[in-house]
């Protein structure tokens, strides 16, 4: 009964690691401050496509911007 036990483990493990690393740059990224002064903005439907902080790819600045994340 070991031996069915053990695979299990060691894939809860292996998704706890990922789900934990994965979320490191966006804690790490977010900007609480960033997020407050711009909540409320209005973003146009312009749509370069912008990379933020946290590697992620958002429609423009502003749409980044509302959600505390900052672009280079």
């Amino acid at each position: 009964m070991k031996k069915r036990i053990f695979p299990f483990v060691l894939v809860g493990i292996f998704i706890s690691m990922l789900i934990l690393n994965s979320c490191d740059n966006q804690d790490s990224c977010y900007n609480d401050q960033l997020y407050q002064e711009h909540k409320n903005d209005f973003c146009s439907t312009d749509c370069p496509g912008v990379i933020g902080c946290d590697g992620e790819i958002y429609c423009n600045s502003c749409e980044a911007n509302k959600l505390g994340i900052s672009v280079d």
